[in-house]
């Protein structure tokens, strides 16, 4: 067999000492790698040696990677070398069997062992992994517990306290889906435990508190301010002395004594006040924290209480659908491992090596299932293995703190950074490659520059550590440059044009330096022929988000530079998308005229304004004599093509239809015969992919339809939205974490002064419980500052999320500025926002991070030193990004001359018709001869001495009295219809108020309400609308149903009547309309009642 070091003498890659000395190493090892610094090289040469040497075969081997893509090139480059040593036999048989190598992502890897026991919970062996879909089943879960009648007291409280919507999809949905994945479930015991740590925490709370209050009672000095913080100091001890309860102490720490501004001082004791001052507010506010937890034990007792029942209706829909999240396979795989140790065993005996990339993106929970992997084989714990109870050699991680930017998808890259001594105290080795390969050695000088300031720390956990990069030879004739284009912050002059905003401002000048980039010398990149401009596709755009990708779209098609996107942001808002989607709605519903309207002046029938007028008046594509001969030709051809695509809907999948509206239309043609109009082409590339997406899951054309109606005009990007593309053409537009494993001759980081977006966290954990954040206890953090109490994760530190979005923050600008290989460039705006640094004196945008690092003054940012370059980015016109192609005001001039006739020709009187209409207006009530009369009132004789207005608007009170106690309203003041007030007197009115209060308590006395209506969820005032024909004529009819029932099977749909007569026909029009509205809402059985609250016990029903 061929040895190693022979393949390493035939090849072309020489390993430096420190790669080598990794790829030789025999033991548990974890390599740290920097940016370019060859790890991809480590990693499949380790691997082509253990196969030379015979150590392992090749389907012996475990290689994990964090993306598919990079699981395909590691299997390629893996392949490839075995390939080049296939004159051996051993290995030519290697290379034959090489699909059934183990080179594949983590996810797909926990998936196989999931696959192999999910019975065991009640999974299929089948079951899909799709997020979205997960996300959809948990929101159907939430919402069948929150509606389910009567609703305990858990959902009650949250219901008080967030929206509906918010508490959906902004608490319980991240309670499950990044809390409580498979099969974790919520401890029973879980508020004891709590209880009993937070009542710790308080008493070391308070007696920090009691310590401070008495230093500063006994604080002498006379100034006032010593004073008086020393006589409140004073009270508050005795009165928390004379307190006996947690509710008195919450009641006397929340209140606002004893709160002050922080006083200022350089001696004595107002120096002890001003070093202090923040601790004493700290303290304080934990206290009350804590003393807000203590005395509510029912409302914590009853949301875990809710939350349990809520994650168990979660984990069942996920058994029972077979629609698991990746997060579940994971957590799955380490649970099997863990309890089936046959099925360890058989994993740890199938590989003898395991080697996983990218480590710094994963957790704790994926070390356990590496460990578990790699637990010697005499040995078999009911645990996670520790370090000593490892094979010796089997763990090979590679992965670079400093490129640790996962944590919205659970990275932790503290277990990285720990890994290399907990693995070296059993014996294991680490590794640092530090020489950066890809970009020159100025570029990397510069990094070794401002790296060490803008990376430094305080030895926390979840920060990177930065060391100096090596570097490689430069490359000959090249000069590396760096170029900030900087906008500082200025007023607008309200006296000059509009100008654009910064980030229109920036995107223009980026464009310039971009067309500099490949007209001029001064960006010369290498190549085999020697130095060279660079071509569109070398150059990356990268931001931080792409919430402003438009401008730089809009910038860089203003001068016709191509460009490609990874997240089609803009893919909505141009006419691509509006115009598919115009000839699709035509198609489904012929009598849209602005969709006609629309597909006659686009690119499919491209109508001259004269044609489009005489058109319009007609049904679609109506044969038209009097148009001109060119528009009479592209009619035509539109209108033929129109009854082909017809012909297809309903017959052909999606994407066929997709490409048909492209391709075959001559859509395509028009846009690549304009160079302004070639940047859309792709759009049809991800509008497939959409249709692609929506095929797969069953979705009709409609379905497909109303999908693009809902997000046109639209500035977002569109989730799981990805595309493959063999080649990438133009400037590449994406985010910095697309751009991860990348790299490019020319980087350009752009919307550096762009800041996160932060959201209210509504989730604690607390003794190891997330639950969500229940409580809503004001405390006073100043003499005018309110804070509210939350939860008790508030003791543990909620500064800490914050401190590690910062860490994350400056790995996010290493891993961008690290993608380039020959020049870099950033780009950002000031504003009034984002100009200054935190409180605690911390820059939370790369912009802050790279002006402060480089020593720039952020208001006349100017600079010239080695190969960095400062410009300013001077502000624009809003005119100037809509420059080239907008028609002149001649032109407009001469077009609106020769269209005046049409313009000022009269026209016929149009008829207007009513095409809305109430319920009762199209059915109203007809009393017959039958009809009998109900019990009289006290109100019936004050109400004849008035109108008709007044009858109704008694009727009114008492729909608003019953709608209040349905819904669990009080006895509160009741709103008077403006019909009574001011008509009636005092006591007259306070006649038909007990009146009216009689009648509701006659129906919440029948049977009807206590055996049909309360045990189950209600709805009141249900507006709806239908289509109806009425005079030959579709008119929209509207109404409101009183009282809606969800019985579960079927719906109750009741309407209360205050009438004076019963008749059983009375009422059937508008009750068979409601009857039909809530059929459609709620697709189930529905049954009508009309209540006359006169006589509760003639109840009139129709099914």
């Amino acid at each position: 067999m061929m040895r190693f070091e022979e393949f390493l003498g035939h090849g072309s890659t020489r390993l430096d000492a420190h790669q080598m000395a990794a790829v030789m190493c025999d033991d548990n090892c974890v390599v740290s790698a920097g940016a370019g610094s060859g790890k991809t090289t480590v990693l499949s040469y380790r691997f082509l040696r253990l196969v030379l040497e015979g150590k392992a075969k090749a389907d012996e081997i475990l290689t994990l990677t964090f993306t598919r893509k990079a699981a395909r090139e590691m299997q390629k480059r893996i392949h490839g070398q075995l390939l080049s040593c296939s004159d051996d036999p051993a290995i030519a048989a290697q290379v034959a069997d090489f699909g059934s190598t183990s080179i594949s992502t983590l996810d797909s890897f926990c998936s196989s062992i999931v696959t192999l026991d999910s019975l065991h919970y009640g999974i299929v062996s089948d079951y899909s992994i799709d997020d979205e879909a997960s996300k959809k089943s948990v929101r159907r879960a939430a919402k069948a517990l929150l509606d389910r009648w009567p609703q305990s007291e858990g959902a009650r409280i949250l219901s008080t306290l967030y929206t509906p919507d918010r508490l959906i999809d902004e608490v319980l949905l991240p309670l499950a889906t990044q809390h409580y994945h498979l099969p974790a479930e919520v401890d029973a015991g879980a508020a004891p435990i709590i209880l009993s740590e937070v009542e710790r925490a308080y008493a070391r709370l308070m007696g920090d508190l009691v310590v401070i209050l008495g230093r500063y009672a006994s604080l002498s000095d006379p100034t006032a301010t010593v004073v008086a913080v020393a006589s409140e100091a004073q009270e508050l001890l005795d009165s928390l002395a004379a307190c006996s309860s947690y509710h008195e102490e919450l009641t006397l720490l929340a209140s606002p004594f004893g709160h002050r501004r922080k006083p200022s001082g350089k001696k004595g004791d107002l120096l002890i006040l001003n070093e202090s001052w923040p601790t004493y507010l700290e303290v304080r506010t934990n206290v009350c924290v804590a003393l807000s937890v203590l005395t509510n034990p029912e409302r914590l007792s009853a949301v875990i209480d809710f939350t349990a029942r809520f994650i168990e209706a979660v984990h069942t829909e996920k058994r029972e659908s077979g629609i698991l999240t990746f997060a579940d396979v994971s957590s799955l795989a380490v649970d099997i491992l863990k309890r089936n140790k046959a099925l360890r065993r058989r994993f740890k005996e199938r590989y003898r090596y395991i080697m996983i990339d990218e480590f710094q993106d994963n957790n704790e929970l994926q070390k356990d299932l590496l460990y578990l992997l790699s637990e010697r084989l005499d040995r078999e714990g009911d645990g996670i293995p520790a370090p000593c109870d490892l094979e010796r050699d089997k763990l090979f991680f590679v992965g670079d703190e400093k490129q640790s930017i996962y944590r919205f998808r659970g990275a932790d890259v503290s277990v990285f950074k720990a890994l290399g001594d907990e693995l070296g105290s059993s014996g294991g080795k680490s590794f640092h490659l530090a020489t950066n390969y890809r970009s020159e050695p100025a570029l990397i000088e510069w990094f070794n520059t401002i790296f060490p300031s803008i990376m430094a720390h305080s030895g926390e956990r979840w920060e990177a550590d930065f060391e100096e990069l090596g570097t490689r030879g430069a490359t000959e004739g090249i000069k590396a440059s760096v170029t900030a284009l900087i906008k500082p912050y200025t007023e607008s002059d309200s006296e000059e044009e509009e100008l654009a905003k910064a980030s229109d401002s920036e995107a223009y000048a980026v464009a310039a330096l971009v067309e500099e980039m490949l007209t001029t010398d001064h960006f010369l990149i290498p190549s085999d022929e020697g130095p060279r401009r660079p071509k569109s596709g070398e150059i990356a755009l990268l931001m931080r988000t792409t919430a402003n990708q438009l401008s730089f779209e809009k910038a860089l098609r203003q001068r016709r530079i191509p460009y490609s996107v990874q997240a089609a942001r803009s893919l909505m808002l141009e006419s691509v998308a509006g115009d598919l989607y115009a000839m699709l709605q035509l198609i489904l519903y012929p009598e849209d005229r602005l969709a006609y309207a629309v597909v006659l002046r686009s690119p499919f029938c491209n109508l001259s304004d004269r044609a489009l007028v005489s058109v319009m008046e007609h049904p679609p594509f109506t044969p038209i004599a009097d148009l001109s001969a060119d528009d009479q030709a592209r009619y035509a051809e539109c209108a033929l093509f129109y009854e082909q695509l017809r012909a297809l809907v309903g017959t052909a999948p999606l994407t066929v239809l997709i490409h048909a509206l492209f391709y075959e239309s001559g859509y395509y043609l028009h846009l690549v015969k304009s160079e302004e109009y070639q940047v859309y082409v792709e759009h049809y590339t991800f509008l497939h992919r959409l249709a692609q997406i929506h095929q797969s899951e069953g979705k009709s054309v409609s379905q497909f339809v109303d999908f693009l109606r809902e997000h046109l005009a639209q500035n977002e990007k569109i989730e799981d939205l990805e595309v493959i593309k063999e080649v990438e053409e133009g400037v590449q537009l994406m985010s910095i974490h697309k751009s991860k494993g990348l790299e490019f001759p020319i980087v350009i980081v752009a919307n550096t002064g762009s800041k996160a977006k932060r959201t209210e966290a509504l989730i604690s954990t607390y003794a190891n419980v997330p639950i969500p954040h229940y409580l809503d206890e004001p405390i006073s953090e100043s003499p005018t500052k309110v804070m509210r109490a939350r939860h008790a994760g508030q003791l543990e530190g909620q500064d800490e999320e914050l401190l590690r979005e910062r860490a994350e923050l400056k790995r996010l600008l290493y891993v961008a500025l690290t993608r380039s290989e020959t020049h870099l460039v950033f780009s950002g705006s000031f504003t009034r926002n984002n100009r200054s640094l935190t409180k605690d004196g911390h820059a939370d945008t790369l912009l802050l991070m790279l002006t402060e690092a480089l020593g720039l003054d952020i208001s006349n940012p100017a600079l010239e030193r080695g190969i960095v370059r400062v410009l300013p980015i001077e502000p624009i016109k809003e005119g100037m990004l809509y420059g080239s192609r907008r028609e002149g005001e001649e032109a407009f001039a001469l077009r609106l001359a020769e269209n005046r006739r049409w313009y000022e020709r009269s026209r016929e009187a149009i008829e207007v018709q009513v095409n809305r209409v109430g319920v009762t207006t199209l059915y109203p009530a007809r009393m017959g001869e039958g009809a009998l009369p109900l019990p009289l009132l006290e109100s019936d004789e004050i109400l004849a001495r008035y109108g008709e207005e007044q009858v109704t608007a008694f009727g009114t009170l008492v729909h608003f009295l019953l709608e209040e106690r349905i819904m669990g309203g009080g006895e509160g003041r009741i709103p008077i219809p403006p019909a009574l007030v001011g008509h009636l007197s005092a006591s007259e009115l306070a006649t038909l108020q007990r009146d009216g209060r009689s009648l509701v308590d006659s129906f919440f006395e029948s049977e009807l309400y206590l055996q049909e209506i309360a045990p189950y969820p209600r709805h009141v005032e249900v507006g709806f609308f239908l289509k109806r024909e009425t005079a030959g004529r579709p008119v929209a009819v509207e109404g409101a149903i009183d009282l809606v029932v969800d019985q579960g099977t079927g719906v109750l749909v009741v309407d209360f009547k205050s009438d004076r007569w019963w008749d059983e026909r009375a009422h059937e029009g508008q009750l068979r309309t409601y009857m039909e509205a809530a059929a459609k809402i709620w697709e189930k059985p529905v049954t009508a009642a009309v209540v006359f609250v006169r006589d509760c016990s003639r109840i009139v029903y129709y099914r």
